[in-house]
């Protein structure tokens, strides 16, 4: 039998350390750039004044925040959060709620009260739980009957125009892609099938489970040469890059600069992206 320790411990790890260090560099550009996702699914859950409210995976908290305002003034929201680090974040931005708790614990298998919460929200988290059944299950005992679940996930990163011009441009020059992880592992595109996403969340016992596409506009950076830095400070970028001689970490930042230049205009470097938004009801 699995051990509670040994759940997800691979994101455990990653929101110690990589997870944590890229917000601490660039935690303002995410949070902006994620802002327009976070809004679809508010759209979809259309929370309502005096709800319960679970928010999965809260991050620095900005989702948890909307949400209170939106059920105020007699609405709660938990957030809840694996990572230490990012929690002391969110409980910088929730100052002054008295309707928020946040919580550092495993989503997939903490002791939720049970048919507590009128919904569930989740903004790029859902895709990395380890065993998806099992902590669907898990987030649809807490929900009351007839409650909902919304959430975003990632789609093939190709579908993200950012992430596929900077493939584009670097591959060729590194002669492998770099590692983004199995479609049935837990990661950011464990979800890019989104029928995968769909089979996941009904084996979690949800009914009535569709699935979106969202295009939405990122701001990337405020030029193509702080694009190239930005994507050049990713985790995969490092790892793909690691023992490369600086010639060709060079040759590969010029590579990205000149990639990103024709996206470059009056609000900076502006590019689509693709996320699947899930609903479903207990």
């Amino acid at each position: 039998m699995t051990q509670d320790s040994d759940v997800n411990q691979g994101e455990r790890e990653y929101w110690a350390g990589d997870g944590p260090r890229q917000y601490d560099e660039h935690g303002d550009r995410w949070e902006a750039m994620m802002a327009p996702f976070g809004t679809a699914v508010f759209d979809a859950v259309a929370l309502q004044p005096g709800e319960r409210v679970l928010d999965v995976g809260c991050g620095w908290g900005a989702t948890t925040v909307e949400a209170a305002e939106r059920v105020a003034p007699d609405g709660t929201v938990d957030g809840i959060d694996i990572s230490m680090q990012m929690l002391a974040h969110a409980r910088q931005h929730i100052a002054g709620l008295t309707n928020v708790t946040l919580l550092e614990a495993d989503a997939q298998i903490h002791r939720f009260e049970q048919e507590a919460y009128d919904a569930v929200i989740s903004r790029f988290a859902a895709m990395l739980f380890d065993d998806p059944p099992a902590a669907f299950a898990n987030l649809r005992r807490a929900l009351k009957p007839g409650g909902r679940l919304a959430f975003v996930c990632w789609r093939h990163p190709l579908e993200t125009e950012w992430l596929a011009v900077a493939l584009a441009a670097v591959v060729p020059l590194i002669g492998r892609q770099p590692d983004l992880g199995q479609p049935d592992t837990p990661g950011p595109f464990a979800f890019a099938d989104g029928d995968r996403a769909r089979r996941m969340v009904a084996a979690g016992g949800f009914s009535e489970v569709t699935l979106e596409p969202v295009v939405r506009p990122q701001r990337v950076a405020g030029d193509s040469a702080d694009a190239a830095e930005f994507v050049l400070s990713l985790p995969e970028s490092r790892q793909l890059l690691e023992g490369e001689p600086e010639s060709v970490r060079a040759a590969v930042s010029g590579a990205l600069v000149e990639a990103f230049l024709p996206y470059s205009g009056p609000r900076g470097v502006v590019m689509d992206a693709s996320a699947w938004l899930v609903t479903a009801h207990r």
